[in-house]
């Protein structure tokens, strides 16, 4: 049988995926939305992660260079909404 590699980048990606989806849950039990942008911050981190995977794994800058702009337009307007309240 073909053991499965796990790198420290899937390590880190399944960490701050983890992260995002409890606080998720439980700013939807309690109502209580403050860690909003803490999880905001932890998705453009694992989205950027992913990015570097998905470069690693294919060399194609296309899916690489996708996944670093979506994680910078989150990270910005997360920035922007706690500077402007």
């Amino acid at each position: 049988m073909e053991e499965k590699k796990y790198d420290i980048l899937m390590l880190f990606q399944i960490i701050f995926v983890i992260l995002v989806i409890s606080i998720g849950i439980y700013g939807k039990v309690t109502e209580n939305y403050n860690l909003l942008p803490l999880m905001l911050i932890l998705l453009s981190v694992a989205l950027l992660i992913m990015g570097l995977r998905e470069y690693k794994r294919t060399q194609s800058l296309l899916w690489g260079i996708f996944y670093l702009c979506i994680s910078l337009l989150i990270l910005f307007s997360v920035v922007e909404g706690i500077m402007f309240n």
